[in-house]
């Protein structure tokens, strides 16, 4: 853009006006501060994506949906009966997730997902519920039941592994329709009770009306199966209960606490650099590397451009990787 903003939300908002009509090749995209077009550019010099964290690509997976950034609906090629997936792309939640204990109420992590060129696990796949969240199914009546299923899946994950989910909202808060129960997903905020990033302040369930208050009135998006005064009677119970009850200070102290160890360091990578007396290689470990470094030196990179889904054809299917699928 032609001039610097504090936070990145006009640029991103700029961007949507423009982004569905973008070739794959494109890198870099100017725009005036009135969110003008000005121009796209191929040059490998303006590709500033990190090649650890953007490249992503699985051969085995086919595009069904794009539910949210770094979050798709995908399917399964090679399962004998191919299954609906969502796809997430958060390392952290990988370490959490998989080893939490099985309950009706928490979405499961189903598979990792690893790149084709090297192995390395790129993200996750867990069931897809398709009964939708609260905050995208407003029409659906909230039952008393939900609430009391959404709390006991709480004090198990507090007092059983340890962990605090840290982001219990609407949008992350399922309703399994089949089996008329509720279910929990999205660990990327979720911690291990006192380690770094644990806030009390985070520890809310927050309803659809995010603001501080004193009462709690009933909120216009919301259908409730029993008067309001019966859920915040329910929450009363519970809190007073918890207050009461077993106290975890520190996820140690919990019987079934989760360890997993520091994130590896990854190995050293050859890398050139130049002094006034010429070229040297050296090696270095790199958290991570812009793709066109890894391009100039020759390597393979992963390439995760896909199509705009409002480019798509009806009947076209397409593969994580952008590759269309051929219909035979």
């Amino acid at each position: 853009m032609d001039e610097e903003f504090e936070t990145a939300e006009p640029g991103i908002e700029h961007l949507r006006k423009h982004v569905d009509g973008l070739a794959p090749d494109v890198f870099e995209v100017r725009v005036s501060s009135q969110g003008g077009f000005i121009l796209a550019s191929t040059d490998p010099e303006d590709d500033n994506t990190f090649s650890r964290i953007q490249a992503i690509s699985s051969s085995d997976l086919e595009e069904l949906n794009r539910l949210g950034p770094l979050v798709d609906l995908v399917r399964c090629l090679k399962s004998p009966e191919p299954s609906k997936k969502r796809l997430a792309y958060v390392w952290h939640e990988i370490n959490l997730w998989m080893w939490l204990p099985q309950n009706a109420h928490i979405v499961r992590l189903d598979r990792l997902v690893v790149d084709e060129i090297e192995g390395r696990c790129v993200g996750i796949t867990t069931a897809y519920i398709p009964g939708g969240t609260l905050e995208e199914n407003k029409n659906r009546i909230f039952k008393p039941k939900w609430l009391h299923q959404l709390t006991a899946v709480i004090d198990e994950l507090n007092l059983d592994p340890g962990i605090a989910h840290q982001d219990v909202a609407p949008r992350n808060h399922l309703i399994d329709d089949t089996m008329d129960s509720s279910m929990i997903f999205d660990f990327k905020f979720s911690v291990r009770i006192s380690e770094v990033g644990s806030s009390e302040a985070r520890s809310d369930i927050i309803t659809c009306d995010v603001t501080l208050r004193a009462g709690w009135t009933l909120h216009s998006d919301v259908q409730l199966e029993h008067p309001v005064s019966e859920f915040r009677e329910t929450l009363a119970q519970w809190s007073e209960r918890r207050r009461r009850g077993k106290y975890i200070t520190s996820y140690k102290e919990a019987p079934n606490f989760i360890y997993w160890p520091n994130t590896p360091e990854p190995p050293p990578s050859e890398v050139v650099l130049n002094y006034s007396s010429g070229p040297v290689t050296q090696k270095k470990v790199l958290w991570n590397v812009e793709r066109r470094r890894m391009l100039e030196q020759g390597k393979t990179a992963l390439n995760w451009q896909r199509p705009p889904r409002a480019k798509l054809n009806s009947g076209d299917r397409i593969l994580e990787t952008g590759e269309f699928i051929e219909q035979t």
